[in-house]
Parts: C-alpha cells; sequence; structure tokens
C-alpha cells in the first residue's frame, strides 16, 4: 500500500508540472500570435524578395520589445516577463527530459571584418571597437550600433569608400554615390542572411540526430542561435559536430 501511494504521489507532481508548463505557454504563444500578426502587416506591401527578411526582422523588433514586460502575473507569488517565461518553458523541457543545449553566436563584427576585407581603415576599426563597447549594454541590434558609431568617428569617410566597403559591397549594389545609410542597410542583410544560413545549417545538421523534439530558435537580433537536444547521450560529440559543421559553412 505504501508503495502505491508513492507512485500516486509522484504521478500528481508530474501531472501538476506538466500542467503548469502548459499554462505558462498560453501568454508567450497569445505574445508569439501577436508579434506574427506584427510582422504580417509590416512585411505585407514590401516586394516579394525582401517579404521574409522584413517579416523576421519585424517579429524580431516586437519580441524583443516586449520581453522585458509583464506578461503573466501570479498574485502573491511572481510577476513573469515573456523572456522568463521563455526561458522557463525550455529548462523546465531538459530537465524534464534531460538533455543538452548549446548556444552558437554568428560575430557581426567578424562578418563586417570579412565584408570588408580586413580593412585597416582606422575609423572603420574606431566604429567596431566603440560598437562592441556598446554592445555590451545595449538592446539595439549590432548593425544598428556600428552604424551610429561610425557616423560619429568618422568626420572625413564614408562606408562606401573603397577603403571599406565601396569595392567589396560592390555586387551587392552598393556605388560611389551610396549613403551610410543604404550601406547599413545592404550590411543589415548580409547580417541576417548569415545569421539566417547558419540557423539552416544547424538545423540540417540537428535533423540528422534523429533527436525527439529539439529546440533551436534565434534569440533576437543578437546573433545567437540557442540549441536544445532532450535525451542526447553523447552531448561533447554533438557539440564537437555542431561547432565544427556551423565553422566549415561560415568559412
Amino acid at each position: 500500500m505504501q508503495a502505491k501511494g508513492v507512485i500516486r504521489f509522484f504521478l500528481v507532481v508530474m501531472v501538476l508540472v506538466t500542467l503548469i508548463q502548459f499554462l505558462m505557454t498560453i501568454p508567450t504563444r497569445n505574445v508569439e500570435k501577436k508579434a506574427d500578426a506584427y510582422a504580417e502587416a509590416a512585411s505585407r506591401n514590401v516586394e516579394a524578395e525582401r517579404r521574409n527578411a522584413v517579416y523576421k526582422e519585424a517579429r524580431t523588433k516586437y519580441l524583443d520589445s516586449i520581453s522585458s514586460k509583464t506578461i503573466l502575473s501570479i498574485p502573491l507569488l511572481k510577476n513573469y516577463t515573456y523572456q522568463e517565461l521563455k526561458g522557463s518553458q525550455l529548462a523546465l523541457g531538459l530537465d524534464l527530459k534531460g538533455g543538452m543545449n548549446v548556444t552558437m553566436e554568428v560575430s557581426i563584427p567578424d562578418l563586417l571584418r570579412s565584408l570588408s576585407n580586413n580593412t585597416p581603415d582606422p575609423d572603420f576599426n574606431r566604429a567596431l571597437a566603440l560598437a562592441n563597447e556598446r554592445h555590451k549594454v545595449s538592446q539595439e541590434d549590432y548593425i544598428t550600433l556600428f552604424g551610429k558609431a561610425f557616423n560619429e568617428v568618422a568626420s572625413n569617410s564614408r562606408l562606401a569608400s573603397p577603403a571599406i566597403f565601396g569595392y567589396t559591397l560592390k555586387e551587392k549594389g552598393v556605388t560611389n554615390q551610396s549613403t551610410n545609410e543604404e550601406v547599413i542597410t545592404i550590411l543589415r542583410t548580409e547580417a541576417n542572411n548569415a545569421i539566417d544560413q547558419s540557423f539552416n545549417v544547424l538545423r540540417t545538421r540537428i535533423d540528422k540526430f534523429g533527436v525527439t523534439q529539439p529546440n533551436i530558435q534565434q534569440l533576437g537580433t543578437s546573433g545567437r542561435i540557442l540549441i536544445e537536444l532532450p535525451g542526447v547521450k553523447e552531448p561533447d560529440r554533438v557539440r564537437k559536430l555542431l561547432q565544427g559543421t556551423a565553422y566549415r559553412d561560415w568559412e
């Protein structure tokens, strides 16, 4: 009888945990539906080749704006922001099933250096350094921070100059007449494409692992990609394979 009581106790606990987890997904799903609607409206009248990128950027912008706002209040207990609820859901999923999580990042500063062909231009490198410092405490995406930093430090230089992006991004539409804002728009597209490519490469490789219900998502506009793999038995091997794949495709 005592054994049956223990079993019933654990069954009740599991049911309660599952119910709580389900209930806590409702506010985040509501926020994500609003983000989808916002992104759909923002991209509705955009030309077809840019629609997907505009949709993703608008959706991410909406979620970033709401991430620190309370979306669930439990009287006498706690107020939960979207970011806290989303994080607790992911953590709980791994706690119940076991497994591993990896956060990988596309280095936007390295991407900009590569796109500039590692230019020694002092204004470009000062802007990178300033953007790096501000990125540590800012909620803005790196490309925006870099654009603002360049406008501050570059008194007699332009991003479209041959010494920076004028030559290397010529095929992307940069001309001698391109403004800094126009070049920044192209850089943002290139950064989004790099993140999307890395995301797709990682997702394809994860599918080959045969993991049940993997979770892979981009974290806002940071260039970071969160990967959660429930039930993985060889995390070190999987981590090396993911890192190796991402590195080869980046190069």
